[in-house]
């Protein structure tokens, strides 16, 4: 039986040497998965936000926070995998803070920045793909 073998575009990525990941960094689905995911990791922060600012009880803003974390970490396990978050944050809290970002949004925005990168690589490479195929079949136009 012949086999039809083409790219997907899927490629593996170490993410901090702590879990590999596999997706196609020029899927627009994707991008919007993860726009998605940054949507209720917001949405996570802005309910914890309104919970602290109804307390002046700092052990209770602690816990809330615990509790925002935990949720963040369910919500980007379900992106990547489960045990994502373990592999690659550890111990820190998903809000930790590492050259100006939160290391949930380092992570995230290194995502978006390889997807914009393999998107403008596709799309250079596209319209010599496409003007190859159209001049290898032109002789069939009438």
């Amino acid at each position: 039986m012949k086999e039809l073998n083409f790219s997907t575009g899927v490629v593996e990525m170490s993410v901090n040497g702590g879990r590999v990941i596999r997706f196609n960094p020029a899927d627009i689905g994707f991008l919007e998965t993860l726009y998605g995911l940054v949507a209720k990791l917001d949405d996570i922060d802005s309910e914890t936000s309104k919970k602290k600012d109804k307390t002046d009880d700092l052990a209770k803003g602690f816990d809330y926070s615990k509790a925002a974390d935990k949720r963040k970490r369910e919500a980007v396990d379900a992106v990547f995998g489960e045990g994502f978050c373990a592999d690659v944050f550890q111990e820190l809290r998903l809000d930790a803070l590492a050259d100006g970002l939160k290391v949930v949004e380092n992570f995230i925005f290194s995502v978006v920045d390889e997807m914009d990168e393999s998107i403008q690589d596709n799309l250079a490479k596209r319209e010599g793909r496409i003007a190859k195929y159209t001049a290898k079949y032109a002789k069939y136009k009438k």
